[in-house]
């Protein structure tokens, strides 16, 4: 094999895959707590990640890369983190496989085509409606019956194609990563052969070393940060999603300790704070915060990102950035 003219490329995979593998394993956790909890934004997520990172092959491809242009101390601190995150995944699948062999997700399919439901019951009742009232003529009766029929002929052939669309997130996509995550470690077991010096070796305090410590570190975090405070109900776990987006796409960069910091900066080099408010903009168009939170919210994220937003955050300073997210942000599911 030569010798990889990238390494970067490399570190950017590992660093990707890591990512992933954190908001599987929350909503891995969710699942194991609640089963009939999620939405189809979450399944959307599962959806790509399993399509993304599926092929095992990929992985060693980019392990074997790895191993040829690094140390031993190298190769411990980029795949130790994600070897833990594996660890995890595994353990808790195995810990709850009756329950999560048993999701059935066909439901956040038609909750999501909910909308056309309720159309079509509202235009069946006009058709009704129209059968029977008292027209002056016949001709104005048809013309609205005509009308209405075309309006549910239109609407039949939208859920249609809406259906097409939502119909491939309607899966359990967890037993398909828990075999996932074990030709991943089955793998890094065949071609790391201090794997387990590794992992023992990573620090507990900077990682998710086991189940339990995943547990109490989000426990904590939700107690300092009190999202329940701003978001509206379960608009926080659609938040996380959007989060683990800005990680992946560099708006924020996450240390090993699990602080989030905002690094998106200007050409001069400063952080680009404009930015985080158009996003946090986003946010409030498409009503993820409770009425009335302004301070709290600035806070809130001043304290998560650890940047300072100070009087940005004004509404008559953010009120002109409220098409700019659908530019910036263009590829969010907001």
């Amino acid at each position: 094999m030569k010798h990889p003219q990238n390494i970067q490329s490399v570190i950017v995979y590992f660093s990707d895959l890591y990512s992933s593998y954190l908001e599987v394993n929350r909503l891995l956790i969710k699942k194991i707590r609640n089963s009939g909890s999620g939405d189809l934004t979450e399944q959307k997520f599962l959806y790509k990640f399993y399509n993304k990172h599926g092929d095992a092959k990929v992985f060693q491809t980019n392990l074997l890369n790895l191993i040829l242009a690094s140390s031993i101390e190298k190769i411990s601190i980029i795949t130790a983190p994600l070897l833990v995150l594996l660890q995890e995944n595994l353990s808790r699948y195995e810990e709850s496989k009756e329950v999560l062999k048993s999701l059935d997700h066909y439901n956040l399919v038609e909750q999501s085509l909910q909308y056309y439901k309720n159309k079509r019951v509202s235009l069946e009742n006009d058709l009704e409606l129209i059968k029977t009232y008292p027209y002056p003529t016949e001709k104005e009766r048809q013309i609205l019956i005509d009308e209405t029929r075309k309006e549910l002929s239109e609407l039949s052939g939208e859920e249609e194609k809406e259906r097409r669309r939502v119909a491939p997130f309607g899966k359990n996509f967890f037993p398909g990563i828990y075999q996932l995550s074990k030709d991943l470690f089955d793998c890094a077991n065949a071609y790391i052969p201090e794997k387990e010096k590794i992992i023992d070796n990573y620090p507990k305090s900077e990682g998710h070393s086991s189940a339990s410590d995943v547990s109490a570190k989000n426990d904590k975090m939700v107690a300092v940060d009190e999202p329940n405070m701003i978001f509206k109900t379960r608009m926080f776990e659609r938040f996380l999603v959007l989060e683990r987006k800005l990680v992946t796409d560099k708006y924020l960069e996450e240390n090993l300790n699990k602080e989030l910091h905002w690094i998106s900066t200007h050409e001069n080099g400063k952080p680009d704070i404009k930015q985080l408010i158009t996003f946090l903009v986003g946010l409030l168009d498409n009503n993820y915060f409770l009425p009335n939170k302004d301070p709290k919210i600035k806070t809130f994220f001043e304290s998560r990102y650890h940047i300072t937003i100070g009087q940005n955050f004004e509404r008559k300073r953010r009120e002109p950035l409220l098409n700019g997210y659908k530019i910036v942000f263009h590829d969010y599911q907001f």
